[in-house]
Order: C-alpha cells, then structure tokens, then sequence
C-alpha cells in the first residue's frame, strides 16, 4: 500500500480529488492534502510520501521548484503534474525532473486513476528490483562478517545444525572449516582500559582486535571470530593445512605442534594488542577438540575457566591443559540451546514443542545427568514457561488449566524421567489445546466485529486502516486472517456489502441513482454506475428497470 500527497493552491481541486476518488482501489491507502508547496514540502518532511500529485503554477514555489526540492529529499518519490497549462516548455521541464505522467485539467477520474496506478507499479518494480540477484549479492557480501557471526554463535549455544546444513552455511560463508577438522577456541576478553569508550567506538577496537588477530595468526591458522553473550570475543581456529603438512614431514608431534604454535600466538597477539592499542585483553586458550561436535563444550570451559580463573585480574593469558578435569555435576545441553523451550510455546510450535521434551528426557537418561536436581531444574523451567504462555494470552494458570491447576500444582519431584516426560507431554497438550481453542475463538470475535462495523458504516469510505484502528490490529494481520477465516479480501467484501446495499434501495426505495450512490459511500456517481454495472451485469437504471431479478450474481 502507498501513500499520496495532492498538491493545488486551488482547495476545491484537492478536497474533491481526494474525497471522491477510490484512491484504496489502486494501493492508495494514506491520501494528503496540501494547499501549497510550502505545505507540501512540510509533509515530506515529516511525512513518508510515495506519489505526488502537483499542480505547475502556485504563488511563491511552483510545482516545478516543488519537484526539484522533492528529488533532493528522496528520489524514490513519483511525480505526477496535473495543470491546466499545456505549455510545452512546461512538459518538456517536468519530463527532465523525471516526471513521467502529465494529466491536463480537467482530467476524468479514470485518467488520473491511471496515471497513480502505473506509478505504484513502477514503484512495485523498483522494490522487486532492490530484490533482485545482483542487489541482494551486493548486501550479502556487505552483511558477511554478520553472517559469519550469527553462525558461530549458533555453535557455541549448541544449537543443533544438520550436517548437510552446515556444510552449505561453511561453503556459503565462504570459512575454513570441514566437518571433524580439529579446533581450538580462543576467548579473549577486553579489559576496563576499554570500558569508557561508546558502543560504536567499542566495536571498531573489537573489530581491530579481530584484525590484529588475524594478523597475527595467519601464518599458521585459519579462524573465524564472533562476539558472544557475555561481549567476550570468541575465536575458533584450526592449523592450516600447509602447516599441518610441514610439521607432518617435520616427523614432530603434530597436536604438540599445533598446541605450542597456538600458545605462542596467543600471548603475541596480547602483546601486540598492547602495543598498537595500547590496551590489555585477557585470553583463555581451550583444549581441542573435533569440529563442531565438541565446540559447545569446549567454549564453556573456556568461559567458566575465564571467571574462575582470571576473575577481576587483568592482563591474564590462561591455556587450558590437556588433563582439565570437568565437574562431576554435568550441565544439561538440551534445556538450553536454542531454540529454548520458551521460545517455541511463543511460536506456538506444538511438534517442535514436543519433540523439544523428548530431546531434552533424552538427555536426562544420562545417568551423570539423571539427578533429583536435573529433574527439578527441567520442572521449574517448564513450569516458568507454561506461566509466561499463560499470562501472554491474557490467562492464569489456573484460567488455562482448569480442573488440572491442582494436579499441576501438586507435581514437585518424580521418581523417574519417564515420569517427568509424561508430566510435560500431557500439560504441554492441555496447554496448546487451551490457547489454540482461546484462538479460534477470538478470529471469530474479530470477524464479527469487522463485518458488524462495516454494516454499520456503508455510507462512508471504509479503509483497511480504519477497520484495522478499531480492532487494534495491525493491518495487514486484520487482512490475512479476514481472508483466512471468510476465503474473501476485505476490500472485496465491503465493495460486495455495497452492492447489495445499493440493489436493496434500487428495488425498496424510489430514491435517485446519485442519492443511493451517496448512501453507499461513493461521492462519484460515474464511478459507482461503473462498478454496479461491473458486480452486477448491468447499469443501477437497467436493475431497477428489470426489478433486478434477471440478473442478481450470487
């Protein structure tokens, strides 16, 4: 949908183009009024404005100046000249700013009807254009590093990625990285000599640091590096292959090489952080591990050996040795990686939903992870999540679950994972059901309410946004679920309601075509004559003249 900005010193020329054309009929949805271009210019201003509708000749700044200035503002605005000045120096100045319509007063309805629909086509165009291969390629290599980002954030979270998937994402994103390659994971965290400084002025040091890092290692390792929840940097490096092959016909130790190579340049890249930023950051070296099976693991020991370990200390370089023994207590994977148990009630994802309990009881048949504590940490979070859905779609718990809430309630230890899984999958069920019935019933409240006020309002220019502003949704949800629920668009039933209106008075009443018209809505009796005859076959004084039985579409 568009946005059009009329433009006339002439009032009657704006107020009547305005009122009495179906603007919503082509994309219109918005139409402005300006009496002037000083008024107009204001408008675009503040106003985000498709097409424009402009006469030439206005006191102080004329259409032409007023096109020029609007180039400058944004040249994505189209241009239409609607004058009673057929001056061919006029055109020939308005085709060279662009404009490709030029309407002379007095034009029909239908003309400038015209002239606004090819300008929202070409605008159409253009966004189909910006969309294009070329244009999209041209953002993607800008938004790379981004990418690259978002992936290595997804393996850290553990998020499960399918080996096909990930082989595409590594190619795609152009990253050295195979499936099994060996890894290692730097983490590296910017000290207080940094915490003044804005965020804008953050992420150039980071993004340096990356660089100094790449710098630094690009002899011997290939990496990518992103920055994760906690704002340290994270980098995931493997040997290259070259240097993999000259430790090979070294005959020495290739994991000991590879270790003592990734151990000197990480306190060189420290050393030259303080040199060029003259700045301190902390590293923690991982262990290796098998890419990406292991880089979840590996990336929380680094994260827990950084807060264990170099705690408020500053300047730390730490490495992980080989023989780090884990805690005896196992953290549970599935509960947490994305996505969370929480999001998908959000979505309203019910199989994702399930599967998401069975992956998580999966884990929970690990006998080191298969204690009371689990147990009770994988209830509680539940428990929270069903709360949050609850209260999201405006209900207690006890709303939602009903005769069940005390059974809920009830539940706090299980004597088995079976049990809990049963718990989940059940309660999981009764909750989808509540919401999906809770659903159905408030589409239905809100088609009533759409077609009761568009009854109600037959004899005005009932907009998508008006229906839209009382039902306080948004539009172009309102239009999806109309169409969803009815298997008809808006505009086409309010048009239909219209119709039939105007059949009933042309058969009940003895009023004029131009008073029934009016009664409808359409100041343009033309236009509705055109329309009737459209819905219905034949003209409004052939209906009436034929009791409108002969040809009465159903």
């Amino acid at each position: 949908m568009y946005t059009l900005l009329i433009v006339d010193d002439e009032r009657l020329v704006v107020d009547t183009l305005a009122k009495t054309i179906p603007w919503s009929s082509i994309q219109i949805e918005y139409v402005h009024k300006a009496y002037s271009a000083e008024q107009a210019l204001q408008f675009m201003n503040t106003q985000s404005i498709d097409i424009v509708l402009t006469d030439i000749r206005m006191p102080k700044v004329t259409g032409l100046e007023l096109i020029e200035k609007i180039r400058e503002l944004n040249k994505r605005t189209k241009c239409i000249i609607y004058s009673g000045y057929s001056d061919f120096e006029y055109a020939r100045q308005a085709m060279s700013s662009e404009v490709v319509e030029y309407l002379l007063k007095p034009a029909r309805d239908e003309d400038i009807l015209g002239a606004v629909e090819r300008m929202t086509q070409r605008l159409d165009e253009e966004f189909e254009q910006l969309l294009s291969l070329q244009n999209a390629s041209a953002t993607l290599q800008q938004n790379m590093p981004l990418l690259r980002s978002a992936l290595v954030n997804d393996l850290i979270r553990g998020r499960k990625i399918e080996t096909a998937e990930l082989m595409h994402k590594l190619d795609f994103l152009q990253l050295p990285f195979q499936i099994e390659d060996r890894f290692a994971i730097m983490l590296i965290r910017l000290e207080e000599s940094f915490a003044n400084y804005k965020p804008e002025s953050l992420a150039l040091f980071e993004y340096a640091i990356a660089n100094i890092a790449e710098e630094t290692m690009n002899d011997h390792f290939r990496m990518v590096y992103a920055k994760d929840t906690y704002d340290y940097l994270v980098l995931i490096v493997k040997l290259s292959d070259q240097k993999a092959e000259q430790l090979h016909r070294l005959g020495s130790d290739p994991m000991e090489g590879e270790q003592q190579l990734l151990e000197q340049a990480a306190m060189k890249l420290q050393d030259n952080v303080k040199n060029f930023l003259k700045r301190s950051i902390s590293v923690v070296v991982s262990t290796w591990g098998d890419f990406p099976t292991n880089i979840p693991v590996v990336y929380q020991e680094c994260v827990t050996s950084m807060r264990r370990n170099v705690g408020n200390n500053t300047g730390i370089y730490i490495t992980l040795s080989h023989e780090h023994v884990p805690d005896s207590i196992h953290s549970l994977q599935a509960l947490y990686e994305p996505p969370t148990f929480l999001h998908l009630l959000d979505v309203g994802n019910r199989e994702a939903t399930v599967n998401k309990i069975h992956s998580i009881t999966l884990e929970l048949e690990d006998v080191r992870k298969s204690s009371q504590d689990h147990l009770m940490e994988v209830f509680f979070h539940i428990s929270s999540a069903f709360a949050y859905a609850a209260h999201k779609n405006g209900k207690t718990m006890e709303q939602l679950l009903k005769n069940e809430y005390d059974t809920f309630l009830s539940r706090r230890t299980f004597a088995s994972v079976k049990q809990l899984e049963t718990w989940a999958l059940h309660f999981t069920d009764k909750l989808f059901d509540e919401i999906e019935h809770g659903i159905i019933d408030n589409k239905t409240n809100v088609i009533q309410k759409v077609k009761q006020y568009i009854h109600d309002h037959l004899s005005e220019d009932v907009t998508l946004q008006a229906l839209a502003d009382q039902i306080y949704l948004h539009p172009v949800y309102l239009s999806t679920i109309f169409k969803s629920e009815t298997g008809e668009n808006i505009r086409d039933y309010i048009i239909r309601q219209k119709m039939e209106k105007a059949a009933w008075l042309l058969r009940h009443s003895n009023d004029k075509i131009y008073q029934i018209c009016t009664q409808i809505g359409y100041q343009n009796p033309p236009y509705f004559i055109k329309l009737f005859k459209k819905y219905f076959a034949q003209t409004p004084q052939e209906f009436r003249e034929n009791q409108g039985i002969s040809s009465f579409k159903s």
